[in-house]
């Protein structure tokens, strides 16, 4: 995700997150990432892209989930 972002985000431009569970030291904590929106903009190369992200703990347990809608730049 971060890869994507970098050096094409434009505009973060709304995040609804939500603290489902705690996460401690030692945890080891990982994000699945789903693109769940694209609406191309009325400029060439850009995009408002919404993604969800939900972070998982070791236990595959959702600690914090998190929609983000950024305006993205392309080709």
């Amino acid at each position: 995700m971060q890869t994507m972002v970098q050096g094409t985000g434009l505009a973060l431009l709304e995040v609804h997150k939500k603290m489902l569970a705690p996460v401690v030291a030692g945890d080891t904590v990982w994000a699945e990432v789903e693109v769940t929106q694209v609406r191309p903009t009325s400029k060439q190369n850009r995009a408002v892209v919404s993604t969800r992200v939900d972070i998982k703990n070791q236990d595959d347990v959702i600690v914090i989930t998190y929609d983000v809608t950024r305006m993205l730049s392309g080709r």
